[in-house]
């Protein structure tokens, strides 16, 4: 939780000044530097990625792709995987940052 105490920041029970550098909740939200690595991933994979980055509980990804609710756990464990990831979050988050790159209308090629 984050307050302010006599000029101070408090994230985390981590007393800082303002804009310091080593701040958790700086440190948790590095830039990243790097695109993600979405040739890895299979058309499929893309499509879903987008389709993560909207929020969408596995059942209703399932329903709008036509696929088993199972096939849709599948894909999402296998792209957390690919691209590094820890958490189905994340995979959104991406999704959302990066949508021009993974859009799987600008995939060239099939897995």
């Amino acid at each position: 939780m984050l307050t302010k105490n006599a000029g101070q920041y408090d994230c985390h029970n981590t007393p800082h000044e303002p804009g310091d550098p080593h701040c958790p909740c700086r440190l948790a939200f590095q830039p990243v530097e790097t695109e993600p690595a979405v040739d890895e991933l299979t058309d499929r994979e893309r499509q879903v990625l987008v389709l993560l980055g909207g929020g969408l509980p596995n059942r209703l990804l399932a329903r709008q792709l036509g696929i088993a609710e199972r096939t849709v756990k599948a894909h999402v464990a296998h792209i957390i995987e690919k691209l590094g990831l820890r958490t189905r979050l994340e995979a959104a988050v991406v999704a959302n940052l990066h949508h021009d790159l993974i859009c799987p209308g600008r995939s060239s090629h099939s897995r």
